[in-house]
């Protein structure tokens, strides 16, 4: 019971025993100060902790109630197979596992089990494929299987892009190689369970088509346009943050909750091809001219919650922006890898179509045209609005690949240490600033800023000692300009923060607490910053300073004076081809936090003492040259980093961290690196079951002697990491390669993966899984995972046109 609950639930039970005494008591009482009501609430907790005690009990009768902690008598009771516990942080819970164990029982051998085992145990969206049904014939010439001729389909168009996937309908000959030893599939006893990785966090629309205003609209990114060269022609427009880059378009998770269905490719949580939403779109747009129902074969990927993706235009009218949906049979679906020639030239505003019916005597001719109001790549998230379509701006809906939460985005950011409710007390201590359209009413006490600028011009200009500024982007939005800056003074805090807010309700038999300014809800909200960004402190110390939530495309720079602690979480830090964060001076003991962000190069001056803490996060070079982390004299604290790059510090203190370059403390008689992998070359104090050195051990210990130069570079080979991207704007940056061995893939701390996605702990979630195959498999077959989880590289070859 949190600390919250516990005392709503002793002030709850104090005023009902309170109410109980007759009313001259409870006058009496008042008039001395409430001394009995003080008692009351000492009785009162002791009341809270036995109705607290009962519910839980309760609650443990139930998987869908029952407390963490008591989900293990649970699965005891029903006999279910005890699985792996995960680290903490993961996410995943074995709760649905528990729940459902026996309904698997009751469908046991059959493929649809395996998917939902691989969702509920593993958290994987997952399709289950019995391979015999794609074999042209069995291991004897003359058992031809005329059902499967051994041909690909010459149309449909969508034969490359699903080869070795799930989808592949390719028939193929025997093999008889175990699927879980040996690497085999097509056989009669295999079953390829085939799962995808990365998660697919969504930003949400409205679902009809408008008009929507931008409040509407807070939680729907906005779209930037789309340079080309040097110039910005009208109507072009690019959803990613960062100019000139692509963004990926995942469909998000929407995996059937009806317990009998099988998993579909528009239920899974992966890439989004432009070929299939072509077809669809056309199929749309016929029927619609054609006056019949659309062929429901032919529609899978469009719904009626505006999925996978919604793209919204706006126009002013009447001096505001108005947005309405575009429908998906009036989008062209387009290849925008590169700008077209003529970089004025944009879609055609109809599309014509013909078709044929039945006529007496021969058939009738029916020419139409439909209505295209953008051309869209799902690919590089790129939009060109028709010709003579007027189009000021856009807001895109839509969900994108990461192997872990990390960095901005719609996940969920709330933590029990981030302030969820603000309270002004004393009165004054707390600046609170709102940016961004909302519907919400204002209480007294909070400010609107019309922009982040006017918002940092604001807190600048107040009087900062000892109080605790929050700066609310409320909005999905971007700022630019020529630079930002947030002045701080010793004892002050500035948080500038992408998320809902929510104002106090306001009821007239219940008076207002004038304290309580509003909550914090760190979720469905992100902010792009495309002007750098600069901390001032004006006095010795500094103060402290947090982002969270927030995209910044032109870098953080600690002026001069340096502050005191600078927090940056569920960030992208970005300056590519430049450092991110630099500092100009000294932090002079000043304390940075990295945690869940993805960054490009760090550049902190410790000449005077300071420590760079990272957690989960991604460090990489963006196209910079020199180290990523350039921070001689400042000591280093890092877990579940991966750092791509070189990197100096003064001292070290590392765990389940990737080093893809050398890494060199100052001071290696002191600190410690653990459960990582580390580049060759570079300084770094002792170690502890790091790889390679495991390797390298292992392998002497089998020779019975040293191993010469040659056999430890052969050893390094073999278990050093692969990594799918190392693009900062890749789904798949930094996620480990399916052929990673389990010496980095489960060569971290409790058997978890080394990394920045250790949290995620992918490889322990598979093993739960696959432990599971045998109670659920009929007799004599196989099974075996394979992780159909690819780079940008090997998607963008199977995604054409």
């Amino acid at each position: 019971m949190t600390a919250t609950i516990r005392t709503a639930r002793i002030e709850a039970e104090r005023d009902r025993l309170f109410d109980l005494l007759p009313a001259h008591i409870r006058s009496a009482d008042a008039a001395g100060g409430y001394p009995l009501l003080a008692l009351l609430q000492i009785l009162a907790g002791g009341f809270a902790e036995v109705d607290a005690e009962v519910d839980t009990l309760y609650d443990g009768i139930f998987a869908e109630t029952a407390p963490e902690a008591m989900l293990a008598d649970l699965a005891a009771l029903i006999a279910a197979e005890p699985l792996q516990p995960l680290p903490e942080g993961t996410g995943q819970s074995m709760r649905a596992y528990i729940a459902n164990t026996l309904r698997y029982r009751r469908g046991k051998g059959t493929a649809r089990v395996l998917e939902a085992l691989a969702s509920d145990a593993g958290g994987f969206g997952a399709v289950a494929v019995e391979y015999y049904t794609r074999l042209a014939r069995l291991a004897h010439m003359a058992d031809i299987r005329p059902e499967r001729p051994a041909l690909a389909r010459p149309v449909g168009g969508g034969t490359a892009a699903a080869t070795a996937t799930a989808f592949d309908r390719l028939a193929r000959l025997v093999d008889v190689r175990s699927i879980a030893r040996a690497g085999g599939r097509h056989h009669v006893p295999n079953v390829g369970v085939h799962l995808l990785r990365p998660a697919a966090p969504e930003f949400a629309g409205p679902t009809d088509l408008g008009p929507f205003s931008d409040a509407d609209l807070a939680g729907v990114p906005p779209a930037r346009p789309w340079r080309i060269g040097a110039q910005v022609h009208a109507g072009y427009f690019q959803l990613a943050p960062v100019e000139g880059e692509p963004l990926r378009l995942f469909n998000p998770d929407r995996r059937s909750q009806d317990t009998e269905g099988r998993v579909v490719e528009s239920d899974l949580a992966d890439r989004l091809q432009r070929l299939p939403l072509h077809l669809e779109t056309e199929e749309l747009r016929e029927s619609a001219l054609e006056g019949r129902a659309p062929r429901l074969d032919e529609t899978p990927w469009f719904d009626a919650l505006a999925r996978p993706f919604a793209i919204y235009l706006g126009r002013a009218v009447s001096g505001a922006m108005r947005y309405s949906r575009v429908p998906p049979e009036q989008i062209l679906i387009a290849n925008l890898d590169d700008p077209p020639a003529d970089p004025t030239l944009r879609p055609a505003a109809t599309r014509p179509h013909r078709w044929f019916t039945g006529g007496t005597a021969t058939p009738v001719r029916h020419d139409a045209v439909s209505s295209i109001a953008c051309g869209f790549d799902p690919v590089t998230g790129r939009l060109i609005a028709a010709t003579g379509t007027t189009v000021e701006a856009v807001r895109i809906a839509y969900a994108a690949g990461i192997g872990r939460e990390t960095g901005a985005g719609p996940h969920d950011r709330n933590e029990a240490e981030v302030p969820f409710e603000l309270i002004d007390s004393p009165q004054g201590s707390i600046l609170v600033w709102l940016v961004g359209a909302s519907d919400d009413p204002v209480p007294a006490g909070v400010s609107v800023a019309a922009t982040l600028g006017d918002a940092l011009t604001a807190w600048n200009g107040q009087d900062r000692s000892g109080k605790r500024g929050f700066i609310i982007l409320r909005s999905c939005g971007r700022a630019g300009g020529a630079g930002l800056s947030a002045k701080l003074v010793a004892g002050s805090e500035l948080h500038i923060v992408a998320a809902r807010w929510v104002s106090p309700q306001v009821r007239a038999d219940v008076a207002v607490d004038t304290a309580r300014l509003g909550y914090l809800v760190r979720q469905a909200r992100q902010f792009a910053i495309d002007a750098p960004l600069k901390v001032d402190a004006q006095t010795a110390g500094g103060g402290r300073l947090v982002l969270d939530g927030l995209i910044l495309t032109a870098g953080l720079t600690l002026e001069d004076s340096g502050i005191a602690d600078l927090v940056v979480r569920h960030c992208t830090l970005r300056a590519p081809g430049a450092t991110a964060l630099g500092s100009l001076g000294p932090l002079a003991g000043g304390r940075v936090e990295i945690a869940d962000s993805i960054t490009g190069p760090l550049n902190l001056d410790g000449s005077e003492g300071g420590q760079l803490v990272v957690r989960d996060s991604i460090v990489a070079a963006d196209g910079a040259a020199g180290p990523v982390i350039d921070a001689d004299g400042v000591d280093a604290d890092w877990r579940n980093l991966t750092l791509i790059g070189t990197a100096g510090v003064k001292s070290i203190e590392a765990t389940n961290c990737i080093f893809m370059g050398p890494v060199t403390a100052q001071r290696t008689q002191a600190g410690c690196v653990r459960y990582s992998w580390v580049a060759e070359s570079g300084a770094l104090p002792r170690r502890f079951r790091c790889q390679p050195d495991l390797a390298i051990a292992g392998a002497a210990e089998r020779k019975g002697g040293m191993l010469t130069d040659t056999e430890k570079a052969t050893v390094r080979l073999g278990v050093q990491p692969t990594l799918l991207d190392t693009a900062l704007c890749e789904p798949t940056l930094a996620m480990l390669h399916p052929m990673t061995g389990d010496a980095i893939a489960r060569g971290g701390e409790g058997e978890s993966e080394m990394g920045a996605f250790s949290r995620a702990a992918a490889a322990l979630r598979m093993g739960n899984v696959h432990s599971l195959f045998d109670d659920y498999l009929p007799f004599g077959n196989e099974a075996g995972l394979i992780d159909d989880t690819r780079s940008s590289a090997v998607s963008m070859r199977r995604n054409r046109p």
